[in-house]
Formats: C-alpha cells, sequence, structure tokens
C-alpha cells in the first residue's frame, strides 16, 4: 500500500559516494562515547564473520541510519533505532554471523521502530520491488495484508495460481515451505512466497470455520491488469486496481474508447481494495476529473518533499456525475484521489471508510548488490487541509453489510457537532442488490454507486434505498 516517490538508484560506482554522502551531510553530534551509531557498529563487527563483507555492511548500517535521521517523515529517536538492532545483533554468537543477513535483520528491527512502512530490501527483494512497480512480478497472484501475526489474503487476483487453486479473500497463510509465517515481517512473508516462475512453493491455510489444510502452487508471472472498463447502460464503470503503473494514461485511453461509442450519463470510479501506488499517477487521475483548484499537498522535512499541485483546466467528462466507490482497503494513492474529489464536490463517494495510509515512501537504491532502503519521508493533505494518515477517507454515502445498532436518518450523524466526519447517509448495501445484469447484481456496491447516478440525488436515492429510521 505505497506512495513510492521519486525513487533514487545507484550503481556500484556510487555507492561510495552514498556512503560518504550519507555520512557527512546534516548528520547530529555526538561524542565517540555517546554516539549510538558508533556503539552500534561495533556490536555490529562483533557479532559477523570479519572480511570484507562486514566491512562494508558495517559503514552501509551507519549510512542507513544517518539517511533516517536526514530525510524520515519525523525525527527519529536514535536511541530507539539502536535498541531495537542491538536486540537483534545481541542474539548472535559473536564472529558468527552473515554479515549481510544480519545486517538485514538488524536494520529492518531499528526501521520497525519508525512506522510500518519504512524498510530495507536486499538486492533480491529490491528487483522484486521493481518489478511490482511496473505491474508484472512472479508469484502467486494474491494482494495481503499483515494480520493476526500472519498473512490475510486481501484478493486472489484473476487466473493467477492462488485462485485457480480456490484460495479465497480472507484466507489465512500461517506457513510457507514449513515455516510459520508468525511474527514474520509482511515483507519477508512476501519474499518467502516469491521465487522463479515454474518452481513450487507449500502454503498452510487457515479459513474461518475450517480445518488447516495444505497447498502446493506453482509460481508463475502475474500481469496485473491496471484498469479495466466496461459501460452498464450509461454509465461507465473504470476499476482501478492499482496506481503502480500508468494507469493514468490507461484512464484517458479508456474515457476515449467507452465515449466513441456511446456518450457516459455517469461514471463510477471503482477504487475498492486498490492499495495505491506512484504518487504521480494519483495526482494525474484526480486532475483528470478537476478543472482547477488543488488536489493534493505534500509536507515532510525537506525541500523536496514539501509541494503542492494544482489541477489544470483540461478534464475528463466535464459536468458528468462521478462516483467514487472505495472500501476498507482503499489506501495510499486512491485515498488522495478520493479524499481530492470529494473535497472539491467532483464526485460522490460511497462505500467504507477507506484505509488511512496518507503517507509518501521514498525508496533509496544503497548500490549494485546492496539492496535498497524505503522510508516514509511525508505526509500528504487534501485540499481541506485534512491528512488521511491514520484516519482515512470517510464516504459520503456508507453501505453496511449489516444493521448497526443505531441507523440513523440521511443527514441526521452530520448534525451532531461530534459526529461531523460521518457520513451524509447510511445504506443497508444489499437493498441496491436487483439489477439486471448479473454482474452488477453479484457486486453490492457496484449496484448501490449505480442506483445512486440513476437516482440523481441525494434525497431520491435517500428515499428509495436509505430507509434506515427506527
Amino acid at each position: 500500500m505505497d506512495l513510492l516517490f521519486r525513487p533514487h538508484r545507484t550503481g556500484r560506482a556510487g555507492a561510495a559516494f552514498f556512503l560518504a554522502a550519507a555520512l557527512a551531510c546534516g548528520t547530529p553530534t555526538f561524542a565517540a562515547e555517546d554516539d549510538p551509531i558508533a556503539r552500534l557498529q561495533s556490536e555490529y563487527v562483533r557479532a559477523v564473520k570479519p572480511g570484507e563483507q562486514a566491512e562494508t555492511h558495517r559503514e552501509l548500517l551507519a549510512a542507513v541510519l544517518r539517511r533516517v535521521q536526514r530525510s524520515h517523515a519525523s525525527d527519529a529517536d536514535f536511541n530507539a533505532l539502536a535498541a531495537a538492532a542491538s536486540k537483534v545483533l545481541a542474539a548472535v554468537p559473536a564472529g558468527t554471523g552473515e554479515p549481510a543477513e544480519v545486517f538485514r535483520q538488524a536494520t529492518n528491527a531499528a526501521l520497525r521502530t519508525l512506522d510500518n512502512y519504512s524498510r530495507y530490501f536486499d538486492a533480491q527483494a529490491h528487483a522484486q520491488q521493481r518489478a511490482d512497480a511496473t505491474g508484472r512480478f512472479v508469484g502467486l497472484g494474491i494482494e495481503v495484508e499483515a494480520a493476526d501475526g500472519v498473512v490475510r489474503i486481501v484478493a486472489p487476483m484473476p487466473g493467477g495460481p492462488a485462485e485457480r487453486a480456490g484460495l479465497r479473500t480472507g484466507d489465512l497463510i500461517v506457513q510457507v515451505d514449513g515455516r510459520s509465517l508468525q511474527g514474520v515481517p509482511l515483507g519477508d512473508a512476501i519474499t518467502r512466497m516469491r521465487g522463479e516462475a515454474g518452481t513450487q512453493v507449500a502454503i498452510k491455510v487457515q479459513r474461518a470455520g475450517a480445518d488447516p489444510f495444505d497447498l502446493s502452487l506453482t509460481r508463475d508471472t502475474i500481469q496485473r491488469s491496471l484498469l479495466r472498463w466496461r459501460m452498464e447502460g450509461d454509465a461507465l464503470v473504470l476499476r482501478l486496481s492499482s496506481f503502480s503503473g500508468p494507469v493514468s494514461d490507461r484512464l484517458a485511453e479508456a474515457v476515449a474508447a467507452a465515449t466513441a461509442a456511446h456518450a457516459p450519463k455517469g461514471v463510477v470510479l471503482d477504487l475498492r481494495g486498490n492499495p495505491g501506488g506512484l504518487l504521480r499517477e494519483a495526482i494525474h487521475v484526480a486532475d483528470a476529473f478537476l478543472a482547477q483548484g488543488e488536489i493534493a499537498s505534500m509536507r515532510g522535512r525537506t525541500p523536496a518533499t514539501q509541494r503542492t499541485w494544482e489541477a489544470d483546466a483540461a478534464q475528463l467528462l466535464p459536468g458528468v456525475p462521478l462516483v467514487v466507490l472505495v472500501d476498507r482497503r482503499s489506501a495510499s494513492a486512491s485515498e488522495l484521489v478520493a479524499a481530492s474529489l470529494q473535497a472539491h464536490g467532483r464526485a460522490t463517494v460511497i462505500g467504507q471508510r477507506s484505509f488511512g495510509k496518507g503517507s509518501v515512501q521514498t525508496t533509496y537504491g544503497l548500490g549494485e548488490g546492496l539492496g535498497a532502503v524505503k522510508l516514509t519521508t511525508a505526509l500528504y493533505y487534501g485540499p481541506s487541509g485534512r491528512h488521511v494518515n491514520r484516519q482515512g477517507v470517510t464516504p459520503d454515502v456508507e453501505l453496511l453489510a449489516a444493521p448497526p445498532d443505531n441507523l440513523l436518518h440521511p443527514g441526521a450523524a452530520a448534525s451532531k457537532p461530534e459526529a461531523a466526519d460521518a457520513a451524509r447517509m447510511r445504506v443497508m448495501q444489499s437493498r441496491c442488490g436487483s439489477h439486471p445484469s448479473p454482474t452488477v447484481a453479484a457486486d453490492a456496491g457496484l449496484a448501490c454507486a449505480l442506483a445512486y447516478l440513476q437516482a440523481g440525488s441525494d434525497h431520491a436515492f435517500a428515499k428509495a434505498y436509505a430507509e434506515l429510521a427506527h
């Protein structure tokens, strides 16, 4: 669920420069005996096998932590960073650790004290991350999240090994190749499931209401479809699965193709389950539906992470009613788009409160064969000046899967000062399920979005569907 911003990569020739620059620029001054980084380097050297690799990673450890000091969105507690890494190093018998592996473990332990998104990638994981950014990778074809100390499947990707094997949303992956995932960082768990195309991986799955079961899956090349579109009557439905590639170009192509055959009278921008991606693509997509005004702003600690984006005059489908669909898995870039279009009144947001990841990550290459470090470098804010980090985007129309204890009239929540951030109305999504298209009838959220467009106003939609008063 990353907003990737200005990734930096260096070759081997640039690695020495990176190390020197990271150590020299903007670093705090410590007395030798009080320098937590120097102490950590000493602990690292004690733990690992001596040699060139040990020296390289000793210097790299300091470089990464200095980069944190300069670039992370918040002030880093170096004592907390060092304490977390020291705990890892203390568990390694003196002079026995593999330098690269111990460095990886200690560095990630330190970075986890900052936030849930900052981490170190070794060279293999970094290559996989770059492949993911293109929408093409080798794996099992699943979107996952950390849950209950293991890995939960958010959604199997159409046509991938996981879907073919019958894995479902909500399934927990508890083991990979006989090794438990309990307490394993999500990035490391994903790395275990990745590999060469055609190779097999054994997983143990826990499904609600069933005994754990084992599966053997064959890894395959997955091509993520960034955007799919279709017409449902007079409405254009645009399903954006990710912002990890040129989705704004695909959006323009889809709108052009749709309007060439039939001018849409309404648009559904479906961002459900969209985990985010590239910041620039989120800005472009929001801009595509806006003719003026602020799209978003970014605020970090460096000049490079201080910026505001304004919409240009060009606009797709001006005046055509727009609904944005979100759910609890809509995160990062998708939240930026939803918040911007909502704030300008360009779209009605329908669904559930989104995930709440309003932060930007920057990936810094460390040199050929040395991997990269990804840091949270800024927070982004919507046009209203509010950020979604840990809060999410509140829908205008909240879709409920089950009746709550306090069903409200449309607008009642907004009349209460303590609930100023509540949805304008709340609707049982099952009420929208009757639709002539079997595909739409099976998707209650989409059915509600199309019903809202058909109704033409809050009042008409509420009269037909939001009969929630006691």
